[in-house]
């Protein structure tokens, strides 16, 4: 018996690391065209993902759906004009971006985790919350800037909470307006779940941006 309970405490650490170790996955170089999409579906709902080489023409769009977390080392970007990251968890809740980037061309980048309301969305959930953005460029790259959307170098970050635009008032004259009309079908069946409400507005993203020396 003190043979087992020594080797069962020799593996507890070694579970426990394998348990919260993530996998990265290795892109050497992803190209995506001027207005082409890409959806990174790979990995779990928390993924970390390397990128030696990022390219992304004008308009282009890197999608992580179905993502809670996501960690993303891009070491070479080279980003066009008016192109989005985006993401979110499939439950109304905006993904959580830590990215790390070395920006050898920056035209402007939009960074879209904002929280969904649940009405017009997954009527499953309440209104998500905003992912949380910690954006980390290397300093002798391409500066990132927040104040002009028309020069270069333009990165803004959308990441807050749904909820916002519906509340119990609007929902209620949406159905007696619908009943007043004699309007076909469920009236109820405009809304999450049945419910006149989807709950309170959820919980606005937090955003950090950075300069680093090093990646």
């Amino acid at each position: 018996m003190k043979r087992f309970v020594l080797c069962l405490t020799l593996l507890l650490p070694l579970l426990s690391v394998a348990q919260n170790t993530t996998q990265s996955i290795t892109i050497n170089k992803l190209a995506i065209d001027s207005k082409k999409s890409f959806n990174f579906i790979q990995g779990d709902s928390t993924t970390s993902v390397v990128i030696d080489t990022l390219i992304m023409k004008d308009k282009s769009k890197l999608f992580f759906p179905n993502k809670k977390n996501v960690n993303l080392l891009v070491r070479h970007a080279l980003i066009g004009k008016d192109c989005l990251i985006a993401g979110n968890d499939s439950k109304n809740n905006g993904t959580d971006l830590t990215l790390a980037v070395n920006f050898d061309q920056l035209g402007s980048l939009f960074i879209i985790v904002p929280g969904e309301d649940a009405k017009s969305s997954n009527r499953n959930f309440d209104n998500g919350n905003g992912g949380k953005v910690e954006l980390s460029y290397l300093s002798t790259g391409k500066t990132p800037q927040t104040t002009d959307k028309n020069k270069p170098g333009y990165v803004t970050i959308e990441n807050r909470a749904g909820g916002y635009s519906v509340n119990p008032q609007t929902d209620i004259a949406t159905i007696m307006d619908q009943v007043r009309r004699g309007a076909p079908g469920r009236p109820l069946g405009q809304l999450p779940n049945g419910r006149v409400y989807s709950g309170s507005v959820g919980k606005d993203g937090e955003t950090t941006i950075k300069a680093v020396d090093s990646l």
